[in-house]
Order: C-alpha cells, then sequence, then structure tokens
C-alpha cells in the first residue's frame, strides 16, 4: 500500500463545520426536529419531498429536504477522492482511477450547488444533521458504514456494484424527482440545479456498467458476484417493481440451484 492510501486509512473524514451524523444527535436536537419538520423520522429525501409538495411554502421543510442530499454530497466528495488515492493499489486500468476523480468533481459541483440552493432559503451548512451518509468518524466508522453499503475496498467489482450500479442509480431516481418537484412548486433555482446534477448521475451509472462488465470480461464468476451484490443491495432498499422483483428472486433460486448441484455432486465425489 502506497503511504499516501496507508496515511489516509487513518485519517477521519473533515468538513468545516463539523460533521453530526443523524445517528449520534441527542434528545434536545430530536426535540428540535420533532418542531421544524414535524417528527425525526421525516428526515430523509422521500419523506420531505412528499411534505415540499404538499406545502411548497414552508420553507423549513425546503432547507431539511436539500439539506439531507447534501449530506451525502459532502460524503461522496470524501469516498470518491479517497478512492482516486487507494485504488491505485488495486489490479484496475488507470481509465478507472481517472473516472472517480472525475466524480470526486462532480460531487464537489453536487455539494456547491446544494450549499447554493440551500442558502437561498436562508440556511446553512451543519444547520441540520447529516445523513448516515454524511459519516465523519475515524476508520472505524467508514468500515461500519463500508459494511452496511457493501462497499468493500479490497473488491472493485463489489465497490462499483454497490456504488456506482445501485446506489448511484438510486441517485439517478432522486434527483430526477427534485428536479420535478422544483418545476412543480415554481422553485427554479432547485429544478436547475438537480437538473445538472441528475445529468451527472446519469454519467456515473454509466462509468458503474462499464467498468463492471470490464473488471468482470471473460470470468462468469465475478459477473455472478457483481450480480448478487447488486440485486441484495436492491432487496435491501425494498424499491423494486413487480418485474424486477421476479427477476431478482430467479437469479436467486439459479443460485441456490447451483449450490445444492455442487454440494450434490461434492458428496458424490467422496
Amino acid at each position: 500500500m502506497g503511504k499516501l492510501a496507508e496515511r489516509l486509512r487513518e485519517e477521519p473524514s473533515r468538513r468545516e463545520p463539523a460533521y453530526r451524523p443523524m445517528m449520534t444527535i441527542d434528545e434536545a436536537e430530536k426535540a428540535s426536529l420533532e418542531r421544524r419538520i414535524g417528527a425525526p423520522q421525516n428526515y430523509n429525501p422521500d419523506m420531505l419531498r412528499r411534505l415540499v409538495a404538499a406545502d411548497p411554502s414552508n420553507f423549513e421543510l425546503r432547507k431539511a429536504l436539500v439539506s439531507t442530499i447534501m449530506s451525502a454530497e459532502f460524503a461522496g466528495v470524501d469516498a470518491f477522492s479517497r478512492k482516486v488515492v487507494e485504488w491505485q493499489d488495486w489490479q484496475v486500468p488507470d481509465t478507472l482511477i481517472m473516472a472517480m476523480a472525475r466524480q470526486t468533481w462532480d460531487e464537489v459541483r453536487h455539494a456547491q450547488l446544494a450549499k447554493g440552493v440551500l442558502e437561498s432559503y436562508g440556511g446553512e451548512v451543519g444547520e441540520y444533521p447529516d445523513s448516515l451518509a454524511g459519516g465523519g468518524g475515524g476508520p472505524q466508522a467508514r468500515q461500519m458504514q463500508a459494511q452496511m453499503l457493501g462497499d468493500n475496498p479490497a473488491d472493485p467489482i463489489v465497490s462499483l456494484s454497490t456504488t456506482n450500479v445501485a446506489l448511484e442509480g438510486a441517485a439517478l431516481t432522486l434527483f430526477e424527482g427534485m428536479c420535478h418537484l422544483g418545476h412543480q412548486i415554481g422553485d427554479h433555482l432547485l429544478e436547475h440545479c438537480y437538473d445538472y446534477n441528475w445529468a451527472d448521475e446519469v454519467t456515473h451509472t454509466a462509468i458503474g456498467d462499464y467498468f463492471v462488465k470490464q473488471l468482470c470480461d471473460g470470468d462468469p464468476e465475478k459477473e455472478r458476484r457483481a450480480l448478487a451484490v447488486h440485486a441484495r443491495h436492491e432487496r435491501m432498499r425494498a424499491q423494486l417493481n413487480g418485474e424486477q422483483t421476479d427477476e431478482i428472486r430467479r437469479f436467486f433460486a439459479e443460485e441456490d440451484d447451483r449450490g445444492a448441484l455442487a454440494l450434490g455432486a461434492g458428496e458424490r465425489t467422496h
């Protein structure tokens, strides 16, 4: 491992103002969220989008909505910039490293745009707590988050399948919804900024698809691993339509049959 990569692994994520993860807020801040947005459990993008659509004149809800997404953008700056360094120790194409550098800049732009939208509502960075994606801890916190997201730094296929294909695919849907929300409520700055972000996510998911296929080329086992990672993540998110659910169910049924066959073959060889 390179010296810089080794040092980064021991360095906590930093931001000014400092990260304040949602999972660590105290009872007083939970009570504050209840006063401001109705309930702490409302502090997520899907719920807040619905609340803003129902009450467009409530700028507190708009501040909370943009804050939840902005938190993930700052986390993206941290995550992708680390990959630019750490992935140089992996057996991956140089073009993949450059793609991660490009994504780092995209996440910087997204954070800047979100900050501008937030300030247009009279808000500021750090006013609301950070979503789980905001992270902010040291190596242990990042390891816990990586385990939850399936983002294993020792396996580029797992990382790309989870981050670029699954998570960025979800962001594609989120930003599309944000753009439409801005149009619906007459918030042209919100619409314009998330239209830019939406376009970036198209590229990010394409990067994931392209490099997963390249890394799995000629190796069916790697391809199946990539599919399994994506499928499990989508099932965990539970945001699938009926056709997608059936497709994933068939995939895992095939995996079970394959495992049973292998075990049966193994028994017959002894």
